[in-house]
């Protein structure tokens, strides 16, 4: 049985068995699907206009029905990877940026990608949004000073949190900031604090206007350190779906 194999064993184990105890459970109680979901969404409009649907039903009634290029349309990606300077990240193109469906599964394919397994231990703050899907792994905060495999921090509140926060910890082990919407977002903010060239970022697109009802997330990194990653997307959902990117790109202006 190979490590992929292994890995989607236990965690389909795992995942009957949350859904065991959740059933069984006198109150509310943490799912599978809350954990995969890693967070709450803001919607940033009631319904996709009519134009986009238009575009949409074109594409799918000339046969645009199959898996787009698989890591993500090009110019989604290179759009994306050119927005990251806007809230201080390392800008990165096209081959270093993937898009999923969710923020959610943007973090779960980042640390199966990183080698996260039940009993990884990580510094930086507490998960926060995604408390779930780190329960759900078998995640664990080390101790104060203790070796870690990974640096997890969750800048949605940095304006709380100060750049400060990131000065100390080891950067020998990978470094993933997960920044929900705030990429696209009107009157975001920007990070402010030092951070290595091969920080990961994870979010979702839920910023851009006329979202409501798609869903895509995406993950920023280093070509080399995104090709482990990738490989756990599209083990688990070949690619994400192409009426959503293509709402994404119309979104951001990009028309047929």
């Amino acid at each position: 049985m190979s490590a992929v194999e292994r890995s989607l064993s236990w965690r389909a184990r795992a995942a009957l068995e949350a859904t065991r105890e959740a059933v069984q459970a006198s109150g509310p109680a943490r799912t599978v699907t809350a954990a995969r979901a890693g967070g709450r969404r803001r919607h940033t409009s009631e319904a996709p206009s009519a134009e986009l649907l238009d575009s949409l039903r074109h594409h799918l009634l000339a046969g645009e029905t199959h898996y787009p290029d698989r890591p993500g349309m090009v110019e989604l990606r290179r759009l994306v990877g050119a927005a990251l300077p806007g809230i201080g990240y390392p800008r990165r193109d096209p081959d270093g940026v993937l898009i999923t469906m969710s923020e959610g599964e943007s973090l779960f394919v980042t640390l199966l990608g990183l080698g996260a397994e039940k009993g990884t231990r990580f510094t930086g703050s507490a998960p926060g949004r995604h408390q779930a899907l780190f329960d759900w792994m078998g995640l664990g905060r080390a101790e104060s000073d203790a070796a870690a495999s990974l640096h997890y921090r969750d800048t949605t509140n940095s304006r709380e949190a100060g750049p400060q926060a990131d000065s100390r910890f080891d950067r020998s082990v990978p470094c993933v900031h997960t920044v929900g919407g705030s990429l696209f977002a009107s009157g975001g903010w920007a990070f402010r604090g030092d951070v290595p060239a091969s920080l990961i970022v994870v979010g979702s697109l839920d910023g851009l206007d006329g979202m409501h009802p798609f869903r895509l997330g995406f993950v920023a990194a280093e070509p080399e350190i995104l090709a482990g990653i990738t490989r756990w997307k599209q083990a688990s959902s070949i690619c994400s779906p192409a009426p959503s990117q293509r709402a994404a790109l119309w979104a951001l202006g990009v028309r047929p």
